[in-house]
C-alpha cells in the first residue's frame, strides 16, 4: 500500500491556513436568540428587497421603450451594471447599451464591485466633459493607460499584451517624450503641400479597381487600402508593392477587429501585431529625416523598444478610412443632385459634409478614461435653486440621500474613473437640432473640421461658437428665424400658448396641452443660456484635452483627398441601390463597436467608380431603382439597368 501524506501536511506545504471559526461561534452563542433572529431577518429582508428591485428594474416597465425613455435617473445606480449585462456580452452590445442608458442624462454612476469600490462615471452631459477636459482642470485628472483601463473592468493584462506606444500610455514620461518630439510636425506642417501626392495615390487605387474589377468594389475595403497606402507613403515615405500592401491591409484589418474569424498567415509564423510592427520597423530604417518615422527613429530620448512600438502605432491610425466611408456614403444619399455636385466642387461644403459625418459616426466608440487625482466638487449642471425641491422618501431621509436634481454640487471622489462616449453627446437633442439627420448646413457658421494652421503645438479645443449652429441651424423651420436664445424662448412660448389649433381639435385640448408642455420643457432645457458655451464640448470625434489626437489635421486632409477624388471618379452605389445599412437601420444600428478602437459599419456598402456615361445619366435621373424616362423616349420607355450597361464606353 502506497504512503499517503497527511492532509494537514498538504495544506502546510501549500502555505494554506485553516480558518478558525471559534470566534464567530462565540459571538453567535453569546447573542440572545431574539436579537440574532431579528438581525438575520433584517439582512434577509433588505437582500430580498434589493434583489426584487434589481429584477423589476431589469425585466419590467421597459418593453417597447428605449432606455433613454425610461424614468430619468442620474447619480449612483446599483441596477445599472445589471441593465447593461442584460444586453449581451459582446463589446458592440456593451457600447450600445451604455450609450442608450447614458444618453440625455447627466451622469450614471456605479461602483466597481457593485456595492463598494471606486466609482465609475458614465457621462451624458457636456458640463462634465468640460470639467474633465478643460485646461484649468488638468490638475485634477490623469489619463489611464491600457493596463489600468482593463483593471477598471476587472481584467488583468499579461506583460506580453501591455502596450507602451503613446496612445496606450497615460500621462507618464513616455507619452510626454513622444508628444514633445512629434508635435512640431503635426501642428506646424503645411499639409496642403501633400495634396497632389495624396490625390495621385487615391487615383492609383481607383484605376486598380477599374482594371481588375470593372470599377466595382466594397467601399470600406477600398478606403482601407487607400488609407494604409497613404500612411506608408506620407508618414514613412515608403511605397510598398501591391503584394506587400495587400498583406499589410489584411493584417491591419485583422488587428483592429480582434474578434474577427480571419486569422492571416504572415511570414515566419508572425501574428498580425508582430507582422505590422516588423513592416513599420523595416520602413523606418530608410525613412528620410523629418518624416514621422524619421523623427521617432532619431529621437534621443526613447528606448529602442519604445521607438518600435510608436512607429508600429502609426500604421494603426485608420480613422481616414472610416471617416471617408461615412462621408462618401452620406453624399451619395443626398437626393438633391445640386448638393452632390456642391460636395464635389465646393471645398467648404465638403468640409461640412466631413464634419457632419464625424458627428454622426465618430470613429472611436469610447474615449480613454480619466481618473480623479484628488477629491473635489463641480457645479451640478441641472440644479436650479428656484425650482421646488423634490419630496424625499422615508428611506432617503433615513439614509441622508438628497435627490440628484437638488444637489447644488457633485462630489467627485479620488479614484473616480470617467468614461465618455462621443456618440452620446453627438446625438443629444438638448444641444443638437434633429441629431439623427445628416445636415451639413448645420455647420454654416463653422465649416472647418479643424483649422489648418496652428500658432503653436498647444492643444486647442474647438473654437467657441457664438450662435450655436448645431442646435439652431434649422430651428427656423418651426419657430421662425430667431437666433438669439431669449428671443427664441419667447417665440416658443407664443407657439405653445395658442388656444385652438388643428391638433387640439383632433386629439383633445388636455392631451395636446400635456404634449405641448413636455415639448416646451425640452426646448427650454435645450436653450439653456449656456448651450452655446457647452456645445463645443459635445463634438469630440478626436477626443479633447491634452490627449487629443495629434494627427487629426493630417487625417482630415487625407479624408478630403479621398472624398474629392472618389466623387470626381463618379462614385455611385452599386446599380444605384441604397444599401440596407441606410435604408433599414437606425443610426445606432449602423455601427459595430470593434474592440476599443473603431466604429465599424455593420453592413457592407458596394459601389462603382469610373462608370460609363450611360450609367451616370441613368443614375442622375433615377434615385435608387426608380424607373425614369429619358428625353426623346416619348414618355413611354422605362429605363432598367442590366449588367451589360457596365461595360459601355464613354
Amino acid at each position: 500500500m502506497l504512503d499517503t501524506p497527511n492532509i494537514d501536511t498538504i495544506f502546510q506545504q501549500a502555505n494554506y491556513r485553516t480558518m478558525d471559526f471559534s470566534v464567530i461561534e462565540d459571538v453567535i452563542n453569546s447573542t440572545p436568540p431574539l436579537v440574532l433572529a431579528g438581525t438575520v431577518g433584517v439582512i434577509g429582508l433588505f437582500s430580498g428587497l434589493w434583489l426584487c428591485f434589481v429584477y423589476l428594474s431589469l425585466f419590467t416597465g421597459s418593453k417597447h421603450k428605449h432606455d433613454v425613455d425610461l424614468k430619468f435617473e442620474n447619480g449612483l445606480s446599483y441596477t445599472f451594471p445589471f441593465r447593461v449585462m442584460k444586453e449581451g456580452a459582446t463589446y458592440s452590445t456593451l457600447i450600445r447599451a451604455l450609450s442608450e442608458h447614458v444618453r440625455s442624462r447627466v451622469v450614471v454612476i456605479y461602483k466597481k464591485w457593485i456595492l463598494f469600490g471606486d466609482e465609475l462615471w458614465w457621462v451624458g452631459h457636456p458640463a462634465i466633459a468640460e470639467h474633465v477636459f478643460s485646461p484649468s482642470q488638468s490638475k485634477n485628472w490623469f489619463k489611464l493607460d491600457k493596463t489600468e483601463t482593463n483593471k477598471a473592468f476587472y481584467l488583468n493584462e499579461s506583460k506580453q499584451a501591455q502596450r507602451t506606444a503613446m496612445l496606450y500610455t497615460g500621462d507618464d514620461q513616455r507619452w510626454r517624450t513622444a508628444r514633445y518630439h512629434l508635435s512640431p510636425y503635426f501642428y506646424n506642417s503645411d499639409f496642403s503641400k501633400l495634396d497632389k501626392k495624396m490625390s495621385n495615390i487615391v487615383k492609383k487605387h481607383i484605376e486598380r479597381i477599374v482594371t481588375e474589377n470593372k470599377g466595382e468594389t466594397e467601399l470600406l475595403e477600398l478606403c482601407l487600402f487607400i488609407t494604409i497606402d497613404l500612411l506608408c507613403q506620407v508618414l514613412y515615405d515608403s511605397a510598398l508593392n501591391e503584394e506587400d500592401l495587400t498583406l499589410l491591409t489584411y493584417c491591419m484589418a485583422e488587428y483592429i477587429v480582434p474578434g474577427t474569424k480571419y486569422r492571416g498567415k504572415y511570414p515566419e509564423g508572425m501574428n498580425c501585431l508582430q507582422y505590422h510592427t516588423k513592416v513599420a520597423i523595416d520602413m523606418t530604417k530608410d525613412a528620410p529625416a523629418g518624416t514621422v518615422a524619421g523623427i521617432i527613429r532619431d529621437c534621443p530620448d526613447m528606448s529602442d523598444s519604445l521607438k518600435n512600438e510608436n512607429v508600429a502605432f502609426f500604421l494603426e491610425a485608420l480613422t481616414p478610412a472610416f471617416a471617408s466611408f461615412w462621408t462618401i456614403s452620406n453624399v451619395l444619399l443626398m437626393t438633391d443632385q445640386e448638393s452632390r455636385e456642391k460636395a464635389r466642387n465646393n471645398a467648404t461644403f465638403r468640409q461640412q459634409c466631413i464634419k457632419e459625418s464625424l458627428r454622426m459616426y465618430p470613429p472611436v466608440p469610447i474615449l480613454w478614461p480619466r481618473q480623479a487625482k484628488r477629491t473635489h466638487t463641480m457645479t451640478n449642471p441641472i440644479y436650479n435653486e428656484d425650482k421646488p425641491k423634490q419630496k424625499r422618501s422615508l428611506f432617503q431621509k433615513i439614509m441622508g440621500i438628497v435627490p440628484f436634481e437638488d444637489q447644488p454640487e457633485l462630489k467627485i471622489k479620488k479614484g473616480t474613473k470617467i468614461f465618455i462616449f462621443p456618440s452620446v453627446l453627438h446625438y443629444d437633442d438638448r444641444f443638437w437640432f434633429q441629431p439623427n439627420d445628416f445636415k451639413p448646413d448645420r455647420w454654416d457658421k463653422e465649416p472647418e473640421v479643424l483649422a489648418d494652421e496652428s500658432n503653436s503645438a498647444k492643444i486647442q479645443t474647438r473654437r467657441r461658437q457664438s450662435q450655436a449652429p448645431g442646435l439652431f441651424g434649422k430651428m427656423k423651420d418651426t419657430l421662425g428665424s430667431a437666433r438669439n436664445l431669449q428671443s427664441m424662448k419667447g417665440k416658443a412660448q407664443k407657439f405653445f400658448d395658442k388656444d385652438d389649433t388643428l391638433r387640439s381639435m383632433i386629439v383633445g385640448k388636455d392631451t395636446e396641452s400635456m404634449q405641448a408642455e413636455a415639448t416646451f420643457d425640452q426646448i427650454l432645457e435645450a436653450t439653456d443660456d449656456r448651450v452655446g458655451e457647452l456645445q463645443k464640448w459635445t463634438f469630440l470625434p478626436f477626443g479633447l484635452g491634452q490627449h487629443t489626437c495629434m494627427g487629426r489635421r493630417l487625417a482630415i486632409r487625407m479624408v478630403d483627398n479621398i472624398v474629392q477624388t472618389m466623387l470626381n471618379s463618379d462614385v455611385m452605389f452599386y446599380k444605384g441601390v441604397i444599401p440596407s445599412l441606410f435604408s433599414r437601420k437606425q443610426w445606432h444600428e449602423r455601427v459595430e463597436a470593434v474592440a476599443a478602437v473603431y466604429n465599424f459599419p455593420a453592413d457592407p456598402v458596394f459601389v462603382q467608380v469610373k462608370t460609363s456615361a450611360k450609367m451616370r445619366a441613368q443614375y442622375g435621373q433615377s434615385f435608387y431603382r426608380k424607373s425614369v424616362v429619358l428625353p426623346g423616349d416619348g414618355g413611354k420607355k422605362d429605363i432598367t439597368v442590366t449588367d451589360d450597361d457596365y461595360s459601355d464606353e464613354e
